[in-house]
Formats: C-alpha cells, structure tokens, sequence
C-alpha cells in the first residue's frame, strides 16, 4: 500500500521516540484504517522490534514472538529455545532494549490479551518495576476499539501509560491523493464510497472511472469489497443479523430510534442496545443539534462509516442482483449510478463540515441544527435544519452554512432560506459568518451579492479541493 499523508502522526509518534525517557503508547484505530502500516512506517526508520499477533492460542502467539525478538537481536538462546510465558518474553524484550533507544510494537494486542487474561496485568507489574527504567517506546496497538477503550486506556493501564493516539480515517481533502487524476465532483463520489480509510481509497486507482472501480472492486462477486462490510461486522459482533437491519434502515435514512423500529420490526428497548453496540464499535454515532446541552433529546443516528452506509443502501438490499458479472454490471448503470449523487450529496455535507473545522479559528465542533419552525399558516410548524454550523467556546454559533449537490446554480434564495432559520438557532448574533457550499456554483446575482457581504463566503467542490486549511 502506498503511504500517503499521516504527517501529523508520524511527527507526534516521532517526538515521543526522541525523548530520552520511557514511553507507553496506545496506538488504535478502526480495521483497515492504516494503523499498521503508520507504525510500520515508523518502525523501518529506527531500532525495533515490530510483532502483530494473530488469533492462535498463546503457545503460538509466544513462538511468533521468539522469532521477530531472534531476528531482530540475533540471539541464539531464542533460536534454540521459544519463550514459554509472558514472564520470559518481556524479560527477553528488556534484554533486546538493553542500553540503546528503541521502539517495541506489540500489534493486535487485543489478540494477545484474548488469549493470556492476565498479560494486562503481568505488562503493568513489569513496566512499573522494568519499562519504565529503559531507554524504550513500547507502543501497545490493534482495532478493537472498545477493548482498548474500555480495557487499556481505562484500565490496567490508567496511569501507566504516557500517552495515546486514535488514528482516524482520512479527511476528503487527504483522501483525494488516492485519486489525482479525477475531477471534483468525481473526488466526492469515491469518498462517499470509500470514505477516508486507506484500504479501500487504495483499491480505487484513476486509472480507470469511478463506474469501472465499482463494478471490479464492490459489485463482482470476486471485488475484494465486495463482502468486506459483512466480514467487519462478523469480526466484532458474534451474531450480526439484528445489527445489519438496524444499519439498513439507517441507510435508507431512518434515524431515529422509533422511525427504526418500525422497520426493522425490532422493539424499540433492543434498537437502543445495538445502537449504543454499535456506537462503541464506531460504526454508528449518536447525533444532536450542535448548539444543543448534551441532555438535549433530539437525538438522530448516521452511519459514521461512508463504506457501511454505501454497502447497506445498495449491496446488501441487491444480493440477488448480483449473481453474475452481467446482473452486476446492470444493477450499477440501471440502479446505482442514477442514485449516486443522492447518496453523495450527504457525503458532500460531511466534506463541508470538515472543511469549516479545519480552517475556520475559534471552531471548537461541527456539525448540523435542526429544530421546529413556524410554517407562516397559523401556529403550526416544521421540521427544519440547517447543514453546517461550526460552534465556538459555549456553544456559541460562528459559522452558518448550507450545502447543495445540484446540477444547477445556487441562487439567492439559498442564502436567504439560511438567514431566515439562523434567527431560530441558539445563540446567534449579528456576527455570524455565512457559507454557501455548491457543486455546480453559484449565479451572478448570487456572487455579485457576495462581493458587497463580508460576511458571506461562497465555495464549490473545486475550490473545496484546492482550498488551504
């Protein structure tokens, strides 16, 4: 896979390898998220020791150790006898550390502790009495991100470790280096496919269109996405049927807890549990008006994941559609390439979102306000909401924006929609700046209205790209 980006990272991790104190690092992120091949990077410039366990009982997980500690110190008491206890192989490791700087990576770690309940323990009690004295970075990582969640950063070694990094997926604007040779428009639908994990963006080459990427690598029963989303749920739920309708019916843009219930047919005391499951997993978050307490209940659900929301709108409901390289090839130009824009154009507002974070000072969060408005016809009201809105200290409202993946020009009438909700958002003053994000621009009276505003800034998907920050 080519390395791409991760500057911030490899600087971070770096530092800490520089230092000339002990570190304890926690390194995780979601599968296929580049985590590995971050630390790799890492690894290949410096001494180390690199071990990424598999799921195999202890015995065979020690045995694989043995032999990355024999290749990497050379010593030949490892060669002659494999280590049998964790007691020994961290004894071994400190003896591989000896005087010089090194980094020590033990990957997958949750595999590791899956099969030795006491190595969080035992890895505690010796980097109390031994790590902590040794010109050593250990860096504890893997993908489960409830376990290191709940068990490592708020567990055995609370208070031991020095520090800790989650590794996201990529923003849009990183996740286009995949691609240089697509347009725009064509940048959006692939991340609204892909999203920002390495490991798909990597499959989708520009030498060839979006469409032809799909069919190879998602729509053929031979793709290697093809079961990828089934495969990632399997991998952490043990039974996953109830969980993937949950996620279907968000697909098809049933967000809320009762709205889900009715279509899944699931009680609604069970639709909470595998949400909040499925939250932990980082599969699906739990949404409020940005401006609102976090008591506030207007709660909504979205698929965090753009690959899972892509698989559950349009593969998992088409199973039998794709029997056969021809069925495929016509379910994508007949079905799914008519309705891609659709899909992309709630991609197209996490794009926005992400750049009003990333370039505007002051932002501390981002994301979307709804809330009831009056409709003008007596006291009745609706249901209304606003794409961006990027909140400083106190959840105070700094920027207000609206997003459209038309194929028309944004005219006035967009920015005037958005002033007139911006009265009914917490908060609010006179000061807030305006955004209006277009994928086909904007019309003349629209841009010569901007010219006069200094409030008001108006973006499209190009100038998104090509825009610092």
């Amino acid at each position: 896979m080519r390395f791409l980006n991760r500057a911030d990272e490899l600087v971070l991790l770096g530092q800490r390898l520089a230092t000339d104190r002990a570190e304890l690092l926690v390194v995780y992120g979601r599968r296929r998220v580049g985590k590995t091949e971050l630390l790799s990077h890492l690894a290949a410039g410096v001494r180390s020791l690199y071990f990424e366990a598999t799921d195999t009982v202890q015995r065979d997980q020690l045995t694989d150790l043995t032999g990355e500690l024999y290749r990497a110190s050379g010593n030949e008491l490892l060669a002659a006898q494999p280590l049998q206890t964790w007691d020994a192989a961290l004894a071994a490791i400190a003896q591989f550390v000896g005087a010089d700087r090194a980094l020590v990576v033990l990957d997958e770690f949750q595999l590791l502790a899956k099969q030795a309940p006491e190595l969080e323990t035992t890895l505690s009690r010796w980097w109390r009495a031994t790590g902590r004295n040794l010109p050593l970075t250990l860096v504890l990582a893997g993908s489960e991100l409830s376990f290191f969640e709940d068990r490592v950063l708020s567990g055995q070694f609370y208070g031991r470790r020095t520090g800790q990094l989650k590794v996201e997926p990529f923003f849009a604007r990183e996740a286009a280096l995949f691609q240089p040779g697509y347009d725009p428009d064509d940048l959006v639908r692939t991340y609204s496919i892909c999203g920002g994990i390495p490991y798909y963006l990597e499959r989708f080459t520009d030498a060839v269109s979006l469409a032809d990427n799909m069919l190879a690598e998602i729509f053929e029963r031979t793709g290697l996405l093809h079961d990828e989303a089934e495969l990632m749920l399997r991998q952490s739920i043990l039974d996953p049927a109830n969980h993937s309708a949950v996620l279907r019916a968000i697909a098809h843009g049933h967000n809320r807890n009762n709205e889900i219930s009715q279509q899944t047919r699931l009680e609604p005391a069970h639709v909470t549990k595998i949400l909040n499951s499925l939250d932990r997993l980082g599969f699906v978050e739990r949404l409020r008006p940005v401006t609102a307490p976090p008591q506030s209940k207007k709660i909504t659900y979205r698929i965090s994941d753009q690959f899972l929301r892509f698989h559950y709108r349009f593969i998992e409901p088409a199973r039998s559609r794709l029997r056969t390289s021809g069925l495929a090839r016509a379910y994508l130009h007949d079905t799914v390439l008519p309705q891609l824009d659709h899909h992309a154009s709630l991609t197209w507002e996490d794009i926005c979102r992400q750049h009003v974070l990333r370039s505007t000072p002051g932002i501390v969060e981002v994301g979307r306000w709804w809330g009831q408005v009056p409709t003008g016809n007596a006291r009745r009201t609706e249901e209304r909401e606003i794409d961006v809105v990027g909140v400083g200290t106190g959840r105070r409202p700094l920027v207000l924006g609206m997003c459209k993946w038309t194929s028309s020009p944004v005219d006035l009438g967009e920015l005037n929609l958005l002033d007139g909700l911006s009265h009914y958002v917490e908060r609010v003053d006179d000061k807030v700046q305006r955004v209006i994000f277009s994928r086909s621009g904007f019309t003349d009276r629209l841009r010569s209205y901007s010219e006069h505003d200094d409030r008001l800034t108006l973006l499209t998907a190009a100038g998104l790209y090509s825009a610092h920050g």
